[in-house]
């Protein structure tokens, strides 16, 4: 905690540097503010964020929900949340879901939960019984289609529904420097256009901050009790005989396949 940093007063700094900044010298300022951020320790609040998710936990089981509470690292380099509400956005034009009041990253519920839901769909492979148990553990919201659009296939018989699932909001609880720089080169474009082959491109890197590897995140899931028969049927139809731990299988397939953004590119990664 020696050197513990406060992300606005940081950013703050950063942008009386920017702009008294000459053009040529804001990439070093930059740079400089990647260094800082990259020096920092965010751990002052993990404290309370532990104390916060064991009240959660506890709530959730006294509403009779199954509480999933998992640890784990990243393995890779993370990216989360919609950008344009992160507070690194301005700068990098790429961002970081964060809480102001607790100084810290976190991954959304939300996004957590569209993840999962996500990962369960594609292991079904298009098949529609498959599918249709999905939306019953996850609900069924108004607006849906109930289509999948991959497999061209509509999940019928399906009335508007509540989700059986819950998650919160999941909080780094271990590690001191969890922010990293990160080098992004875009390969194809040259001038904003497409190139047709890479002798044609002109890659300029672009600095970025993401979240470093091997940081401690913390997940709280609720499952409704309604959900285990669902999660064990859902396994049955993707060829899992587990039964009981069957609905561990997306969290941990999630972990592998990553969370967030640029999962494609082998970031998000976790290890339990």
């Amino acid at each position: 905690m020696d050197n513990e940093c406060n992300i606005i007063n940081l950013i703050e700094d950063y942008i009386t540097e920017k702009i008294l900044a000459e053009e040529k010298n804001r990439d070093e300022v930059k740079k400089d503010f990647v260094k800082k951020l990259s020096n920092c320790s965010f751990s002052r609040n993990m404290p309370i964020v532990e104390k916060s998710m064991d009240e959660f936990a506890n709530a959730l089981k006294s509403l009779g929900y199954c509480a999933l509470d998992v640890r784990a690292k990243t393995s890779k380099k993370l990216y989360v949340g919609v950008s344009e509400i992160s507070p690194f956005y301005p700068f990098f034009e790429s961002g970081l879901v964060w809480n102001t009041a607790l100084n810290l990253p976190y991954i959304p519920g939300s996004i957590i939960k569209g993840i999962l839901r996500s990962y369960m769909i594609d292991l079904c492979k298009g098949n529609e019984e498959c599918i249709s148990i999905v939306y019953q553990i996850f609900g069924v919201p108004e607006s849906e289609s109930h289509r999948f659009e991959d497999a061209e296939i509509y999940v019928t018989g399906l009335d508007v529904s509540s989700s059986l699932l819950v998650a919160m909001d999941s909080y780094p609880v271990g590690g001191d420097k969890i922010l990293t720089g990160d080098i992004i080169t875009p390969h194809y474009f040259n001038n904003g256009k497409l190139v047709k082959n890479e002798y044609e491109a002109n890659p300029v890197p672009i600095l970025r901050v993401a979240i470093a590897e091997g940081v401690e995140f913390r997940f709280i899931i609720g499952v409704h009790q309604d959900a285990i028969p669902l999660f064990q049927d859902w396994a049955f139809n993707i060829g899992y005989k587990g039964g009981g731990l069957s609905f561990l299988l997306p969290i941990i397939y999630a972990f592998k396949q990553g969370v967030g953004a640029k999962t494609s590119r082998g970031y998000g990664e976790f290890t339990l």
